[in-house]
C-alpha cells in the first residue's frame, strides 16, 4: 500500500511539473491533475481547522509596538500601558488617546500623577495640541462630569483654553452659557478676571448677567479688580461694574466708588451708594447721610436702602425720619432698613 501511494504521488508531482505539456498534448489529464490538486488543498485546510486538533490557547494579537516591546506589555490595560512607560508613550497608546479625544481626558487625568515625568510631559502636550480641555467643555451641557475638567485644569492650565471657556458665555445656546458659568465658577482662576472685564463691556456679545455670575464666584478678587478699573471705564459700563461690586457684599478700597457719588448720572450715583452700603464702607457714612436729605426722592430712597445695608446704628434717627417721608417709595425703603436693625 505504501509503495502504491508513493507511486501515485510521484506520478502526480510529475504531472504537476509538466502542466504546460499536458495542456497542449493531453487536456483530460491536465484537468484531472488540477482536480486532484484542488482536493488536496481542501483536505489540508480542513485538517488545519479541525477543532479536535486546535490548540486550547486563545489567540493573542500583539501590537507592533508595546511599552516594553513584549507580549506581556501587550496584555496590559490601557492605564497600565501608560503608567509603565518610562521615556515615552508607545505609538498605539498615543494614537488611541488622540482617536478617543476628548473622551480620553478622564483616563489621562486618572493616570497622570502615576506616570514618569517624561510621560507626564507628553500627556500635557497631547491635551494642549488636541485641545482636549475645550472639546470636553463643549460636552458639559450634555452631562459630562464637571469634576473631570476642573481636575484637568489643575493639571494642565492653559490660557488659550481659559479664553475659550470665557467665550462660551457668548454662545447663543443658553445651556452652553450656563455650563460656562458653572465651569468658570468652579475653576476660580484669577487669570480669567481681565477677560471677564472685556466681556462685560461687550453687552452686544456677552450677557452681562452671566458675566456677573462668574465675577461673584470670586467676590474679593473681582471687587478689587473692578473697583481699581472703575475710573478707566466708559460711563455706560460704570453702572454694571458698580452693580457687581454691590452684589459682592465684600469690603474694598472705596476711593474710586466714592468718586462716583458726584457723577451727573443719577443711576451711577445710586449704584455707588448701594455698593458702599453692601461693602460696609463706614467712610461713606457722611455722604450717605447727606444723600438722605437730597431734594430728589429717588436719591433719598436709595440712600435709605444703602444706610440699611451699611448697618451703622448712627443711621437709625435719620431712617426713622425718612420712614415718615411724604414720598411712599422713600418711606418704604426707610422702614425696610429699620427692620434690618431691629431684627438683627
Amino acid at each position: 500500500m505504501h509503495s502504491h501511494s508513493e507511486g501515485f504521488f510521484s506520478e502526480f508531482f510529475y504531472r504537476l511539473g509538466n502542466l504546460s505539456d499536458l495542456w497542449h498534448g493531453d487536456r483530460p489529464m491536465f484537468w484531472s491533475t488540477l482536480a486532484v490538486l484542488f482536493l488536496l488543498v481542501l483536505l489540508l485546510r480542513r485538517k488545519k481547522s479541525d477543532p479536535g486538533e486546535a490548540s486550547a490557547a486563545p489567540t493573542v494579537f500583539v501590537p507592533l509596538e508595546t511599552p516594553d516591546d513584549s507580549i506581556e506589555g501587550a496584555m496590559l490595560s490601557p492605564e497600565d500601558q501608560i503608567t509603565t512607560a518610562q521615556d515615552h508613550l508607545d505609538a498605539a497608546s498615543r494614537e488611541k488617546l488622540i482617536q478617543d479625544s476628548p473622551d480620553s481626558l478622564p483616563l489621562i487625568v486618572r493616570v497622570y500623577e502615576d506616570c514618569a515625568p517624561a510621560v507626564q510631559h507628553e500627556l500635557a502636550g497631547l491635551v494642549k495640541s488636541e485641545k482636549m480641555l475645550e472639546a470636553y467643555a463643549a460636552r458639559l451641557k450634555d452631562g459630562a462630569p464637571l469634576g473631570v475638567l476642573a481636575e484637568a485644569w489643575r493639571l494642565f492650565p492653559d490660557e488659550d483654553a481659559l479664553r475659550g471657556f470665557v467665550d462660551m458665555l457668548a454662545d447663543p445656546d443658553e445651556e452652553t452659557q450656563r455650563s460656562a458659568v458653572r465651569l468658570l465658577s468652579a475653576l476660580k482662576e484669577p487669570k480669567m478676571l481681565p477677560m471677564l472685564v472685556l466681556a462685560l463691556v461687550k453687552p452686544e456679545q456677552y450677557l452681562p448677567a452671566r458675566v456677573a455670575e462668574v465675577f461673584l464666584s470670586m467676590p474679593k478678587e473681582s471687587v478689587y479688580l473692578l473697583s481699581y478699573m472703575l475710573p478707566e471705564l466708559d460711563d455706560k459700563h460704570k453702572r454694571s461694574v458698580l452693580d457687581i461690586i454691590g452684589q459682592a457684599g465684600v469690603s474694598f478700597e472705596p476711593e474710586n466708588v466714592m468718586a462716583c457719588l458726584d457723577h451727573q448720572d443719577l443711576r451711577i450715583r445710586a449704584a455707588a451708594m448701594l455698593a458702599l452700603g453692601s461693602g460696609h464702607i463706614t467712610e461713606a457714612m457722611p455722604r450717605l447721610l447727606a444723600a438722605a436729605n437730597d431734594k430728589s426722592w429717588q436719591v433719598r430712597a436709595v440712600a435709605a436702602k444703602a444706610l440699611g445695608l451699611l448697618g451703622d446704628s448712627r443711621a437709625v434717627p435719620v431712617l426713622d425720619a425718612l420712614s415718615h417721608d411724604g414720598e411712599g417709595w422713600v418711606a418704604e425703603a426707610a422702614r425696610q432698613a429699620l427692620d434690618g436693625f431691629y431684627n438683627s
